[in-house]
Protein backbone atom coordinates (compact mmCIF):
# COMPACT_ATOMS: atom_id res chain seq x y z
CA UNK A 1 0.00 0.00 0.00
CA UNK A 2 3.05 2.17 -0.09
CA UNK A 3 1.95 3.60 -3.34
CA UNK A 4 -1.49 4.82 -2.09
CA UNK A 5 -1.95 8.55 -3.18
CA UNK A 6 -5.94 8.39 -3.58
CA UNK A 7 -8.73 6.39 -2.25
CA UNK A 8 -9.43 5.94 -5.91
CA UNK A 9 -6.56 3.07 -5.63
CA UNK A 10 -8.14 0.99 -2.80
CA UNK A 11 -10.05 -2.02 -3.41
CA UNK A 12 -12.63 -2.98 -5.64
CA UNK A 13 -13.81 -1.34 -8.48
CA UNK A 14 -17.04 1.01 -7.80
CA UNK A 15 -19.86 -1.59 -7.73
CA UNK A 16 -22.48 -1.31 -10.45
CA UNK A 17 -25.12 -3.67 -8.87
CA UNK A 18 -24.49 -6.68 -11.76
CA UNK A 19 -21.27 -8.45 -10.18
CA UNK A 20 -22.38 -11.84 -8.39
CA UNK A 21 -22.47 -11.86 -4.72
CA UNK A 22 -21.01 -15.46 -4.61
CA UNK A 23 -17.91 -16.17 -2.53
CA UNK A 24 -14.50 -16.69 -4.08
CA UNK A 25 -14.02 -14.67 -6.26
CA UNK A 26 -11.94 -10.98 -7.10
CA UNK A 27 -13.68 -9.20 -4.58
CA UNK A 28 -15.11 -11.84 -2.20
CA UNK A 29 -11.52 -13.46 -1.67
CA UNK A 30 -12.44 -16.51 0.58
CA UNK A 31 -15.35 -19.11 0.17
CA UNK A 32 -16.81 -19.17 3.46
CA UNK A 33 -15.82 -15.52 4.78
CA UNK A 34 -17.94 -12.70 3.00
CA UNK A 35 -16.32 -10.27 5.06
CA UNK A 36 -12.93 -11.17 3.64
CA UNK A 37 -12.90 -8.87 0.89
CA UNK A 38 -10.60 -6.94 -1.05
CA UNK A 39 -12.27 -3.70 -0.01
CA UNK A 40 -11.22 -4.97 3.78
CA UNK A 41 -8.21 -6.03 3.25
CA UNK A 42 -7.13 -2.76 1.33
CA UNK A 43 -9.11 -0.24 3.70
CA UNK A 44 -7.45 -2.30 6.68
CA UNK A 45 -3.49 -2.46 4.99
CA UNK A 46 -4.14 1.49 4.80
CA UNK A 47 -5.16 2.04 7.72
CA UNK A 48 -2.27 0.38 9.21
CA UNK A 49 -0.03 2.23 7.30
CA UNK A 50 -1.71 5.61 7.68
CA UNK A 51 -1.57 5.05 12.05
CA UNK A 52 2.09 6.45 11.25
CA UNK A 53 0.41 9.90 9.62
CA UNK A 54 1.82 13.14 11.46
CA UNK A 55 -1.97 14.53 11.47
CA UNK A 56 -3.28 10.72 13.09
CA UNK A 57 -0.62 10.82 15.39
CA UNK A 58 -1.52 14.09 16.76
CA UNK A 59 -4.92 13.71 17.24
CA UNK A 60 -4.82 10.44 19.10
CA UNK A 61 -2.37 12.26 21.33
CA UNK A 62 -5.00 15.24 21.66
CA UNK A 63 -8.04 12.49 22.29
CA UNK A 64 -6.03 10.83 24.88
CA UNK A 65 -5.22 13.99 26.61
CA UNK A 66 -8.78 15.02 26.42
CA UNK A 67 -10.34 12.26 27.56
CA UNK A 68 -7.55 12.10 30.92
CA UNK A 69 -9.04 15.70 31.68
CA UNK A 70 -12.42 14.59 31.19
CA UNK A 71 -12.25 11.44 33.83
CA UNK A 72 -11.89 12.01 37.74
CA UNK A 73 -10.68 10.93 40.29
CA UNK A 74 -13.65 8.52 40.82
CA UNK A 75 -11.48 6.11 38.07
CA UNK A 76 -10.22 3.44 39.81
CA UNK A 77 -6.08 2.64 39.44
CA UNK A 78 -6.77 -0.62 37.67
CA UNK A 79 -8.20 1.60 34.61
CA UNK A 80 -5.56 3.47 33.96
CA UNK A 81 -2.95 0.65 33.51
CA UNK A 82 -3.60 0.02 29.78
CA UNK A 83 -4.84 2.99 28.63
CA UNK A 84 -3.00 3.97 26.32
CA UNK A 85 -3.59 0.40 24.44
CA UNK A 86 -7.47 1.50 24.20
CA UNK A 87 -6.71 4.56 22.77
CA UNK A 88 -4.41 3.25 19.98
CA UNK A 89 -7.31 1.16 19.31
CA UNK A 90 -9.93 3.88 19.71
CA UNK A 91 -7.81 6.17 16.83
CA UNK A 92 -7.46 3.13 14.71
CA UNK A 93 -11.46 2.74 14.71
CA UNK A 94 -12.31 6.33 13.48
CA UNK A 95 -9.14 6.18 11.46
CA UNK A 96 -10.89 3.72 9.31
CA UNK A 97 -14.26 5.62 9.44
CA UNK A 98 -12.40 8.58 7.67
CA UNK A 99 -11.02 5.69 5.52
CA UNK A 100 -14.43 5.13 4.67
CA UNK A 101 -16.03 8.05 5.03
CA UNK A 102 -17.02 9.78 1.62
CA UNK A 103 -20.64 9.12 0.27
CA UNK A 104 -19.47 9.54 -3.56
CA UNK A 105 -17.57 6.10 -3.00
CA UNK A 106 -18.78 4.14 -0.44
CA UNK A 107 -17.53 0.54 0.45
CA UNK A 108 -18.53 -1.98 3.11
CA UNK A 109 -16.42 -2.00 5.99
CA UNK A 110 -16.68 -5.01 8.18
CA UNK A 111 -15.25 -5.85 11.92
CA UNK A 112 -15.85 -2.43 13.41
CA UNK A 113 -15.58 -2.18 17.12
CA UNK A 114 -13.37 -5.56 16.65
CA UNK A 115 -10.40 -6.55 18.60
CA UNK A 116 -7.48 -7.27 16.81
CA UNK A 117 -7.10 -9.84 14.83
CA UNK A 118 -4.77 -11.36 11.86
CA UNK A 119 -5.45 -12.13 8.36
CA UNK A 120 -4.08 -11.43 5.15
CA UNK A 121 -0.47 -11.93 6.45
CA UNK A 122 -1.83 -8.54 8.77
CA UNK A 123 -1.55 -8.14 12.21
CA UNK A 124 -4.65 -5.70 12.48
CA UNK A 125 -5.34 -3.56 15.45
CA UNK A 126 -8.61 -3.53 17.58
CA UNK A 127 -10.77 -0.81 16.99
CA UNK A 128 -12.81 -0.35 20.35
CA UNK A 129 -12.38 2.12 22.49
CA UNK A 130 -13.54 3.85 25.69
CA UNK A 131 -17.40 4.09 25.58
CA UNK A 132 -17.92 1.85 22.33
CA UNK A 133 -19.94 -1.22 24.64
CA UNK A 134 -19.84 -3.08 21.65
CA UNK A 135 -21.30 -6.39 21.42
CA UNK A 136 -18.77 -9.06 21.20
CA UNK A 137 -21.44 -11.42 18.84
CA UNK A 138 -21.77 -8.84 16.42
CA UNK A 139 -20.08 -7.91 12.87
CA UNK A 140 -20.09 -4.27 12.85
CA UNK A 141 -20.34 -2.83 8.89
CA UNK A 142 -20.06 1.02 8.42
CA UNK A 143 -21.27 2.16 4.95
CA UNK A 144 -20.93 5.83 4.39
CA UNK A 145 -24.16 7.52 2.42
CA UNK A 146 -25.88 11.18 2.74
CA UNK A 147 -29.16 12.72 2.45
CA UNK A 148 -29.25 14.02 -0.73
CA UNK A 149 -28.23 11.34 -2.72
CA UNK A 150 -29.46 7.94 -4.37
CA UNK A 151 -28.14 4.01 -2.72
CA UNK A 152 -29.01 -0.05 -3.11
CA UNK A 153 -27.48 -2.01 -0.34
CA UNK A 154 -26.70 -5.54 -2.44
CA UNK A 155 -26.83 -8.23 -0.15
CA UNK A 156 -26.75 -12.18 0.01
CA UNK A 157 -27.46 -14.58 3.04
CA UNK A 158 -24.91 -17.05 3.91
CA UNK A 159 -25.33 -20.68 4.11
CA UNK A 160 -25.80 -20.24 8.38
CA UNK A 161 -27.01 -17.08 8.34
CA UNK A 162 -26.80 -15.18 11.60
CA UNK A 163 -30.03 -14.83 13.53
CA UNK A 164 -30.01 -10.77 13.52
CA UNK A 165 -29.19 -8.24 11.76
CA UNK A 166 -31.31 -4.35 11.80
CA UNK A 167 -29.84 -1.82 9.04
CA UNK A 168 -29.72 1.77 10.46
CA UNK A 169 -29.49 4.78 8.89
CA UNK A 170 -27.20 7.05 11.38
CA UNK A 171 -26.27 10.89 11.96
CA UNK A 172 -23.35 10.85 14.25
CA UNK A 173 -19.57 8.91 14.07
CA UNK A 174 -20.86 7.10 17.45
CA UNK A 175 -23.63 5.58 15.31
CA UNK A 176 -25.93 6.33 18.40
CA UNK A 177 -28.26 8.73 16.22
CA UNK A 178 -30.40 6.69 14.88
CA UNK A 179 -32.42 8.48 12.06
CA UNK A 180 -34.27 5.44 10.23
CA UNK A 181 -34.50 1.50 10.79
CA UNK A 182 -35.42 -1.40 8.44
CA UNK A 183 -35.46 -4.14 11.10
CA UNK A 184 -33.84 -7.71 9.71
CA UNK A 185 -37.48 -9.36 10.56
CA UNK A 186 -39.01 -6.89 7.93
CA UNK A 187 -36.80 -7.53 4.79
CA UNK A 188 -37.83 -9.79 1.95
CA UNK A 189 -35.34 -11.72 0.80
CA UNK A 190 -35.40 -13.96 -2.89
CA UNK A 191 -35.66 -17.49 -2.92
CA UNK A 192 -31.76 -17.55 -3.89
CA UNK A 193 -31.40 -15.27 -0.78
CA UNK A 194 -30.45 -12.43 -2.48
CA UNK A 195 -31.91 -9.28 -1.20
CA UNK A 196 -31.44 -5.51 -2.11
CA UNK A 197 -32.12 -2.54 0.41
CA UNK A 198 -33.13 1.07 -1.43
CA UNK A 199 -31.90 4.37 0.68
CA UNK A 200 -32.58 7.62 -0.62
CA UNK A 201 -34.41 10.83 0.33
CA UNK A 202 -37.92 9.76 -0.95
CA UNK A 203 -40.35 7.92 1.02
CA UNK A 204 -41.05 4.17 0.82
CA UNK A 205 -44.35 4.63 -1.12
CA UNK A 206 -44.62 0.43 -0.64
CA UNK A 207 -41.22 -0.31 -1.26
CA UNK A 208 -40.85 -3.13 1.77
CA UNK A 209 -37.06 -2.72 1.44
CA UNK A 210 -36.10 0.81 1.21
CA UNK A 211 -35.13 3.44 3.93
CA UNK A 212 -35.77 7.35 3.75
CA UNK A 213 -32.84 9.15 4.82
CA UNK A 214 -32.70 12.34 6.51
CA UNK A 215 -30.59 15.24 5.34
CA UNK A 216 -27.91 14.48 8.27
CA UNK A 217 -27.29 10.69 7.06
CA UNK A 218 -23.90 10.08 7.62
CA UNK A 219 -23.76 6.04 7.07
CA UNK A 220 -25.38 2.78 6.92
CA UNK A 221 -25.13 0.80 10.49
CA UNK A 222 -25.59 -2.79 10.03
CA UNK A 223 -25.10 -4.97 13.23
CA UNK A 224 -25.20 -8.42 11.85
CA UNK A 225 -25.53 -10.47 15.46
CA UNK A 226 -24.38 -14.03 15.56
CA UNK A 227 -26.74 -15.68 17.91
CA UNK A 228 -24.93 -18.58 17.30
CA UNK A 229 -21.51 -18.33 17.10
CA UNK A 230 -21.28 -20.32 14.18
CA UNK A 231 -23.26 -17.93 11.88
CA UNK A 232 -22.08 -16.14 9.16
CA UNK A 233 -23.05 -12.77 8.23
CA UNK A 234 -24.70 -11.54 4.85
CA UNK A 235 -22.70 -10.99 1.89
CA UNK A 236 -22.64 -7.39 1.40
CA UNK A 237 -22.07 -4.21 -1.56
CA UNK A 238 -23.19 -1.07 -1.93
CA UNK A 239 -24.22 0.70 -5.15
CA UNK A 240 -23.71 4.52 -5.14
CA UNK A 241 -26.51 5.18 -7.77
CA UNK A 242 -26.76 9.29 -7.86
CA UNK A 243 -22.88 10.26 -9.30
CA UNK A 244 -20.48 11.24 -7.06
CA UNK A 245 -19.82 15.41 -6.58
CA UNK A 246 -15.98 15.31 -6.15
CA UNK A 247 -13.16 13.46 -6.50
CA UNK A 248 -11.50 10.11 -4.38
CA UNK A 249 -10.50 11.83 -1.44
CA UNK A 250 -6.07 12.15 -1.25
CA UNK A 251 -4.53 10.29 2.01
CA UNK A 252 -4.06 13.67 3.04
CA UNK A 253 -7.22 14.57 3.58
CA UNK A 254 -8.33 10.99 4.77
CA UNK A 255 -6.28 11.94 7.15
CA UNK A 256 -7.48 15.78 8.11
CA UNK A 257 -10.63 13.99 8.70
CA UNK A 258 -9.49 11.07 10.60
CA UNK A 259 -7.90 14.17 13.03
CA UNK A 260 -11.17 15.48 13.20
CA UNK A 261 -13.38 11.92 13.74
CA UNK A 262 -10.49 11.21 16.30
CA UNK A 263 -10.66 14.40 18.72
CA UNK A 264 -14.29 14.71 17.40
CA UNK A 265 -16.50 11.91 18.98
CA UNK A 266 -15.46 11.76 22.57
CA UNK A 267 -18.03 13.69 24.12
CA UNK A 268 -20.59 11.24 22.81
CA UNK A 269 -18.52 8.34 23.92
CA UNK A 270 -17.72 10.04 27.09
CA UNK A 271 -21.77 10.12 27.42
CA UNK A 272 -22.20 6.22 26.28
CA UNK A 273 -19.35 5.09 29.13
CA UNK A 274 -21.20 7.83 32.08
CA UNK A 275 -24.90 6.00 31.39
CA UNK A 276 -23.23 2.97 32.96
CA UNK A 277 -20.98 3.68 34.99
CA UNK A 278 -23.07 6.04 36.99
CA UNK A 279 -25.02 3.27 37.73
CA UNK A 280 -24.86 2.41 41.93
CA UNK A 281 -22.18 0.04 42.91
CA UNK A 282 -23.39 -3.41 42.87
CA UNK A 283 -26.69 -3.00 41.00
CA UNK A 284 -28.64 -3.42 37.55
CA UNK A 285 -31.15 -0.94 36.17
CA UNK A 286 -34.46 -2.52 34.91
CA UNK A 287 -34.44 -3.15 31.20
CA UNK A 288 -35.98 -0.13 29.40
CA UNK A 289 -35.90 0.60 25.70
CA UNK A 290 -32.57 2.68 24.51
CA UNK A 291 -33.75 5.64 22.01
CA UNK A 292 -32.61 7.83 24.85
CA UNK A 293 -29.13 6.33 25.57
CA UNK A 294 -28.53 6.73 21.68
CA UNK A 295 -29.04 2.39 21.62
CA UNK A 296 -31.89 0.86 18.62
CA UNK A 297 -35.11 1.64 19.41
CA UNK A 298 -36.10 -2.41 18.76
CA UNK A 299 -34.08 -3.56 21.76
CA UNK A 300 -34.02 -2.93 25.49
CA UNK A 301 -31.40 -2.18 27.76
CA UNK A 302 -30.16 -3.34 31.44
CA UNK A 303 -27.28 -1.12 32.75
CA UNK A 304 -24.64 -2.68 35.30
CA UNK A 305 -21.89 -1.84 38.10
CA UNK A 306 -19.94 -3.66 39.70
CA UNK A 307 -17.08 -3.73 42.81
CA UNK A 308 -15.93 -6.98 43.63
CA UNK A 309 -13.21 -8.73 45.46
CA UNK A 310 -12.37 -12.44 45.02
CA UNK A 311 -14.62 -13.85 47.67
CA UNK A 312 -17.91 -12.03 46.56
CA UNK A 313 -20.17 -13.08 43.51
CA UNK A 314 -23.20 -11.13 42.12
CA UNK A 315 -25.98 -12.79 41.20
CA UNK A 316 -28.17 -11.76 38.53
CA UNK A 317 -31.71 -13.65 37.52
CA UNK A 318 -32.74 -12.58 34.34
CA UNK A 319 -36.82 -13.22 33.17
CA UNK A 320 -36.13 -12.27 28.90
CA UNK A 321 -39.86 -10.81 28.66
CA UNK A 322 -40.16 -13.12 25.33
CA UNK A 323 -37.04 -11.86 24.02
CA UNK A 324 -35.70 -14.39 21.48
CA UNK A 325 -32.00 -13.15 21.79
CA UNK A 326 -30.09 -11.46 24.45
CA UNK A 327 -26.50 -10.81 25.78
CA UNK A 328 -24.64 -10.46 28.92
CA UNK A 329 -21.62 -8.97 28.16
CA UNK A 330 -19.21 -7.96 30.68
CA UNK A 331 -16.86 -4.45 29.99
CA UNK A 332 -13.94 -3.06 31.75
CA UNK A 333 -14.58 0.65 33.48
CA UNK A 334 -14.10 2.27 29.70
CA UNK A 335 -17.13 0.55 28.71
CA UNK A 336 -14.40 -1.59 26.20
CA UNK A 337 -14.96 -5.09 26.22
CA UNK A 338 -11.70 -7.18 26.92
CA UNK A 339 -10.58 -10.51 26.16
CA UNK A 340 -13.82 -12.50 25.48
CA UNK A 341 -12.49 -14.65 23.00
CA UNK A 342 -10.49 -17.00 25.20
CA UNK A 343 -12.61 -16.41 28.54
CA UNK A 344 -16.29 -16.46 28.93
CA UNK A 345 -16.68 -12.60 29.59
CA UNK A 346 -19.79 -12.71 27.36
CA UNK A 347 -22.92 -15.13 27.43
CA UNK A 348 -25.74 -14.31 25.18
CA UNK A 349 -29.09 -16.88 25.24
CA UNK A 350 -27.67 -20.03 23.25
CA UNK A 351 -24.89 -20.05 25.35
CA UNK A 352 -26.54 -19.77 28.73
CA UNK A 353 -28.72 -22.55 30.19
CA UNK A 354 -31.93 -22.08 31.63
CA UNK A 355 -33.60 -22.19 35.01
CA UNK A 356 -36.65 -24.66 35.72
CA UNK A 357 -39.36 -21.63 35.07
CA UNK A 358 -37.46 -20.08 32.28
CA UNK A 359 -35.35 -17.37 33.71
CA UNK A 360 -31.95 -16.92 33.75
CA UNK A 361 -29.03 -16.83 36.70
CA UNK A 362 -25.37 -15.72 36.30
CA UNK A 363 -22.61 -15.52 38.69
CA UNK A 364 -20.43 -12.58 38.17
CA UNK A 365 -17.36 -13.00 40.31
CA UNK A 366 -13.39 -13.03 39.88
CA UNK A 367 -12.89 -16.61 40.65
CA UNK A 368 -14.40 -19.21 38.51
CA UNK A 369 -17.30 -20.79 40.94
CA UNK A 370 -17.90 -23.72 38.40
CA UNK A 371 -21.09 -22.14 37.23
CA UNK A 372 -22.15 -22.88 33.57
CA UNK A 373 -23.34 -19.26 33.48
CA UNK A 374 -20.48 -17.70 34.94
CA UNK A 375 -19.52 -14.56 33.56
CA UNK A 376 -15.43 -14.00 34.24
CA UNK A 377 -14.55 -10.46 35.23
CA UNK A 378 -11.60 -10.69 33.56
CA UNK A 379 -9.48 -9.71 36.51
CA UNK A 380 -11.17 -6.53 36.52
CA UNK A 381 -12.60 -5.60 40.10
CA UNK A 382 -14.82 -2.56 38.92
CA UNK A 383 -16.17 -3.53 35.77
CA UNK A 384 -19.47 -2.40 34.29
CA UNK A 385 -21.91 -4.67 32.10
CA UNK A 386 -25.18 -4.54 29.90
CA UNK A 387 -27.52 -6.74 28.95
CA UNK A 388 -29.08 -6.32 25.48
CA UNK A 389 -32.30 -7.45 24.91
CA UNK A 390 -33.79 -8.04 21.16
CA UNK A 391 -36.33 -9.68 18.99
CA UNK A 392 -39.14 -8.45 22.30
CA UNK A 393 -42.67 -9.46 21.38
CA UNK A 394 -43.94 -6.99 18.69
CA UNK A 395 -47.50 -6.42 21.11
CA UNK A 396 -48.97 -7.24 24.55
CA UNK A 397 -50.94 -10.15 23.32
CA UNK A 398 -48.35 -12.57 24.90
CA UNK A 399 -47.78 -14.36 28.54
CA UNK A 400 -43.92 -13.50 29.02
CA UNK A 401 -43.95 -10.85 30.90
CA UNK A 402 -42.00 -7.87 31.17
CA UNK A 403 -38.65 -8.56 31.01
CA UNK A 404 -36.76 -8.37 34.80
CA UNK A 405 -34.26 -8.39 36.65
CA UNK A 406 -33.33 -9.29 40.69
CA UNK A 407 -29.68 -9.53 41.58
CA UNK A 408 -27.91 -10.29 44.96
CA UNK A 409 -24.23 -9.61 46.51
CA UNK A 410 -23.22 -12.61 48.20
CA UNK A 411 -19.84 -14.55 49.67
CA UNK A 412 -19.21 -17.01 47.51
CA UNK A 413 -18.02 -19.34 50.15
CA UNK A 414 -22.35 -19.14 49.98
CA UNK A 415 -23.03 -19.14 46.63
CA UNK A 416 -25.04 -22.23 46.41
CA UNK A 417 -27.40 -21.34 49.01
CA UNK A 418 -28.72 -18.57 46.45
CA UNK A 419 -28.73 -20.53 43.15
CA UNK A 420 -31.42 -22.59 42.46
CA UNK A 421 -31.20 -26.45 43.10
CA UNK A 422 -31.47 -27.19 38.83
CA UNK A 423 -28.32 -25.08 38.47
CA UNK A 424 -25.95 -26.58 36.39
CA UNK A 425 -22.17 -26.95 37.40
CA UNK A 426 -19.39 -27.84 35.16
CA UNK A 427 -16.18 -29.56 35.75
CA UNK A 428 -12.27 -27.71 35.04
CA UNK A 429 -12.51 -30.55 31.53
CA UNK A 430 -15.99 -28.90 30.84
CA UNK A 431 -14.76 -25.49 31.26
CA UNK A 432 -12.15 -26.28 28.99
CA UNK A 433 -14.38 -27.53 26.50
CA UNK A 434 -16.77 -24.30 26.49
CA UNK A 435 -13.50 -22.43 25.93
CA UNK A 436 -11.66 -23.81 23.26
CA UNK A 437 -14.89 -24.20 21.53
CA UNK A 438 -15.39 -20.60 22.14
CA UNK A 439 -12.19 -19.70 20.73
CA UNK A 440 -12.02 -21.90 17.69
CA UNK A 441 -15.64 -20.09 16.50
CA UNK A 442 -14.07 -16.87 17.11
CA UNK A 443 -11.08 -17.32 14.89
CA UNK A 444 -13.64 -18.29 12.25
CA UNK A 445 -14.10 -14.68 12.03
CA UNK A 446 -11.05 -13.75 10.63
CA UNK A 447 -10.54 -17.23 8.51
CA UNK A 448 -9.52 -16.86 4.85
Amino acid sequence: MNKVTSFEQVGSKPFDGEQSLALGSDHFLSTSNPTATLDQREMEALGIEMLQHPRVKMAREAAARRWRMMCTDEVPAEAWVNFEQKMDEWAFHYLMLAINGDSNYPKVLDHGYGPPHSWFGMDVPGCRGPGTAENPDNNYSFIPVDGRSHFELHGKLSANPVGECPFHIVGNLSMGMNLACLDWQDLEVDDDGCFVITISPEPANGRRNHIQTMINARYIFVRASRIEWSQVPHALRIKRVTPPTSAPQTIDQIAELANRYIIDDISENFWFHRMVACVGINTCTEPETTTFFGGMAIQKLARGHLKLNENEAFVLTLKPGGSKYWVTVLYDYWLMSGNFWSRQSTLNNTQSVPNSDGSYTYVFALKDPGVHNWIDMLDTHEPLFMIRLNQLPGNTDHNFGEPDIKTQLVKLSNLKDYLPAETKWVSAEERKQQLDERIELFHSRHHV
